[in-house]
C-alpha cells in the first residue's frame, strides 16, 4: 500500500514544477506530513527495476530507436 502511495508522489516531484528534486521539498510539496515516509520510500525501498528498464528500452526504441540511435539518461535533468 504504501509503495502505491508513494510511488506516484515520487514521480509526481520528480516531474512536476519546483526546482529542488531532492526528497524533502518534494514532500513539503506533494506529501505534506510524509517526508519520513517518502524518505523510507527512496531509502529502504526494495524493488526489481528490471521490468523498468525493459519498458523504457521499448518505449524509447519504439519513439527514437533504429541502427544508428542513441540513448543517453542523465539523471540530472529530472
Amino acid at each position: 500500500k504504501t509503495r502505491q502511495r508513494m510511488c506516484p508522489l515520487y514521480v509526481a516531484g520528480l516531474i512536476g514544477p519546483g526546482d529542488r528534486k531532492s526528497v524533502q521539498p518534494m514532500a513539503e510539496r506533494l506529501a505534506t506530513g510524509n517526508y519520513d515516509q517518502l524518505h523510507h520510500f527512496i531509502a529502504d525501498g526494495v524493488w526489481d527495476a528490471s521490468p523498468l528498464e525493459s519498458e523504457l528500452l521499448s518505449q524509447a526504441d519504439r519513439l527514437v530507436g533504429g541502427k544508428d540511435a542513441v540513448l543517453v539518461i542523465d539523471d540530472t535533468s529530472l
